[in-house]
């Protein structure tokens, strides 16, 4: 960088912290931005909370999906009746559909 470079940077520099300085004379501009802060961090608490909730549920529905389609494999290896191949097909439908309207909340 050459001087006459940083001498900019350092002006630009010292132009920002006077506008600063300037906006947090006011008490209420100082009110306002804690304000502000304080929001945004129960905001991104909450955000933290509910996505590791989310995750947590979205993997249970895995852990129970795999177990029913281990079902089905089990229940199709020992060539059992249509009756009962139907009703596993049909709790492993229903928790994959369960997995994605989980999945369309999160969007």
């Amino acid at each position: 960088m050459t001087e006459i470079s940083r001498k900019l940077d350092v002006e630009k520099l010292i132009s920002y912290s006077d506008d600063l300085v300037q906006f947090l004379k006011n008490e209420k501009d100082i009110n306002d931005l804690k304000h502000s802060v304080e929001k945004s961090d129960t905001l991104r608490h909450r955000c933290r909370s509910d996505y590791a909730a989310v995750q947590s549920t979205l993997e249970d529905y895995q852990k129970k999906i795999d177990l029913c389609k281990q079902k089905t494999e089990a229940a199709k290896a020992e060539v059992a009746s249509d009756a009962e191949i139907h009703l596993l097909q049909k709790e492993l439908d229903e928790e994959l559909q369960r997995e994605t309207l989980l999945q369309e909340e999160l969007r």
